[in-house]
């Protein structure tokens, strides 16, 4: 299955890439982009549970990564015609064990994710962890994205690649210990926090040297400046304001200043946090992932808004949320809108609503 120029899939790329730099660039409200989600009607998608791949045999690793590769042309052929602001991007997909694994440990699949347990078991262990090339899971996070990017990059689509910010590495090495850590411990957790800073520099220089630029930034999903680097807070959902502020802002805004800019992925759980993460200086923006059984983020936006800089949000919505507040919330901030939708009438009205009411 041959996989095309990112052109067939984006004809409006440039476009695409000139809205997002007039939203970065903004010095006041009415710039909105939007992520249109549908639900997909393609040829249906290749199976293969991660617990099936031997991830100790290059062949096998490549044969997943095939196959994931050839899911994304149907995902990106399925959505060809639809002229939102979603770029698309090769990625990987096994979970989060290797996000921690590359410094120590080991990785556990279950059919669709992995997990690593923790390594640091009593203090004296944190002296004992080192950052090397020769760690298996660092090689096999290289080997995917070496992979991806020569499959990709020739035909001019994007690799992306996050990472976890301090805090989840932490939590990645340390476990759920950290919580009360933060409370006994607190010399030894900024110790930690110390590494933790080191270590995501560390391997964000180098994943970020085998994927290279891409249209004079960077692209994941959104077009990015130069010089940005996405992590994930997922654990500030579980902290007070004031202990991510004490224990987590600080780690995350040296990696940030390390590369330039950043990016935030994190969820709704976190509603309460979000504020203290949108004081992060040179932040390109915050996408706000919807968990279950949580506030809607949509419907956050008031205290949000007032509560937070002026970094754009990225959040899901529904038609009619769009229909109901788009006009308010151009009038207000700067933003990038996901709704959720059934169909693709549904998508084009979103789409005029959203380019209606955007300076952009």
């Amino acid at each position: 299955m041959a996989i095309h120029d990112i052109l067939h899939y984006k004809p409006t790329l440039y476009e695409v890439i000139a809205r997002y730099q007039g939203l970065y660039a903004a010095q006041g409200p009415g710039h909105l982009c939007t992520f249109l989600s549908l639900p997909y009607t393609g040829e249906p998608l290749e199976r293969k549970p991660l617990t099936e791949v031997d991830w100790t045999d290059w062949a096998s690793i490549d044969d997943y990564l095939d196959l994931t590769l050839r899911n994304a042309h149907r995902q990106w052929q399925d959505a060809v015609g639809i002229a939102d602001d979603n770029i698309p991007c090769g990625a990987l997909f096994i979970g989060i064990g290797e996000y921690s694994a590359y410094v120590k440990g080991e990785v556990t699949f279950s059919e669709d994710t992995s997990w690593a347990n923790p390594v640091i078991e009593r203090w004296e262990d944190l002296d004992q962890l080192t950052l090397s090339e020769d760690n298996r899971w660092y090689r096999i996070l290289a080997h995917t994205i070496e992979h991806l990017v020569a499959h990709c990059r020739p035909l001019g689509i994007p690799v992306v690649r996050g990472y976890y910010a301090p805090l989840d590495l932490a939590h990645g090495l340390r476990g759920p210990a950290l919580f009360t850590d933060m409370m006994d411990s607190p010399q030894q957790v900024h110790r930690l926090m110390e590494f933790c800073t080191t270590a995501t520099i560390w391997v964000a220089e180098r994943i970020q040297r085998i994927i290279g630029p891409s249209y004079g930034g960077q692209v994941a999903g959104a077009w990015l400046p130069p010089g940005t680097v996405c992590m994930s807070e997922d654990i500030a959902c579980l902290v007070s304001p004031r202990t991510y502020a004490t224990f987590a802002r600080p780690y995350t805004q040296r990696v940030i200043d390390h590369f330039g800019h950043g990016q935030i992925h994190t969820h709704s759980l976190g509603h309460h946090v979000i504020p203290e993460i949108s004081k992060l200086r040179n932040l390109m923006g915050i996408q706000v992932a919807q968990d279950p059984n949580t506030a809607r983020t949509f419907e956050q936006l008031d205290t949000l808004l007032a509560r937070c800089t002026s970094v754009p949000l990225t959040v899901n919505c529904t038609l009619q949320d769009l229909r109901d507040h788009v006009a308010d919330l151009s009038r207000r901030t700067n933003i990038i809108l996901c709704p959720m939708l059934d169909d693709r009438s549904q998508a084009e009205e979103a789409l005029a609503l959203v380019r209606g009411h955007s300076l952009i």
